[in-house]
């Protein structure tokens, strides 16, 4: 996993030994983002302009919606965006940035990059920045390991 600094886009980068075919079932079967995504599933009609949904059963077993977001560019094994819509806090009102996953096909495997932002732009962008870095940190390696468990073939 690679990070790059940046002060108003959250950037991560990682290396995947298999095709963009099973990438995509990485960022868009609901039964796989569960498993990098804080237990969340990921639901969505995969069309542009419709919503999509990351959201976890809670302890009594009630499905919960933890982030809101709409589909900003769907293009099948190579570019997935959302626009997210952040909660309002008691600090800032709701604001919106864009994610965005990108699959580049390497001759070994796929490059995923993920980039959200722009933090800049927003109220308290630089505490929602640092938020979410921390979040695509932890998340990162934890859907890379999923991939090399489901794809990766041993060498």
């Amino acid at each position: 996993m690679t990070r790059t600094p940046n002060n108003s886009w959250v950037e991560v980068s990682g290396f995947l030994k298999t095709t963009e075919v099973n990438v995509w079932q990485l960022l868009t079967d609901p039964q796989l983002t569960e498993q990098y995504m804080y237990n969340c599933q990921l639901h969505s009609e995969w069309k542009l302009g419709a919503e999509a949904v990351w959201k976890a059963q809670d302890e009594s077993g009630k499905w919960v919606d933890h982030v809101k977001a709409q589909v900003l560019v769907y293009e099948p094994y190579r570019h997935l965006a959302f626009t997210i819509f952040h909660q309002a806090t008691d600090k800032r009102p709701e604001v919106q940035s864009e994610l965005h996953y990108t699959l580049e096909p390497k001759t070994d495997g796929v490059r995923l990059s993920i980039k959200q932002g722009d933090f800049a732009l927003l109220n308290l962008g630089e505490e929602l920045f640092e938020r979410c870095q921390k979040g695509w940190e932890y998340v990162m390696p934890q859907l890379l390991k999923t991939g090399e468990a489901l794809f990766e073939k041993p060498t």
